[in-house]
């Protein structure tokens, strides 16, 4: 999307459009993906910071507060307490409006997701950004 503003195109968010994409086959496909979007999202902010970009330091942050959190001792379990209730709203919301099953299922990946993200994140604040390949910037449009 910078590039595409940096050439002068414009942007426009159109909510009819949906995106799929293939589902990763294993765990470890997707936490890898996971990870990747963090170091990615970390290298777009390294190269572009904005204000905007704050919600991106939730997940490492996250991280960083477990790593920390054996010493804080029971005070500082407030905030994994209030993430745990999150999780389980959330859980429990999508259980009420889509699939009781699939929402149990889900439930684990939520916090897989948070981890892998941060991590991805922390990864990719300390880390060269990779250079672009053609096969980066290839896009494939379909009609419905």
């Amino acid at each position: 999307m910078d590039e595409i503003q940096k050439r002068g195109g414009i942007l426009i968010y159109d909510p009819e459009i949906l995106v799929h994409r293939r589902p990763r086959p294993t765990l470890k496909a997707f936490s890898k993906m996971l990870l990747n979007y963090g170091r990615g999202r970390a290298e777009q902010f390294r190269l572009h910071p904005t204000f905007g970009s704050a919600p991106n330091f939730v997940p490492p942050l996250f991280c960083l507060y477990l790593l920390l959190c054996p010493w804080f001792g029971t005070l500082g379990l407030a905030p994994l307490a209030a993430y745990a209730l999150a999780v389980l709203g959330q859980t429990a919301y999508s259980a009420v409006t889509k699939n009781a099953v699939h929402a149990m299922l889900a439930m684990p990946l939520l916090t897989l997701t948070h981890i892998a993200y941060g991590l991805g994140f922390w990864r990719g604040l300390f880390t060269r950004p990779r250079p672009k390949t053609p096969a980066d910037s290839e896009v494939t449009l379909e009609r419905a």
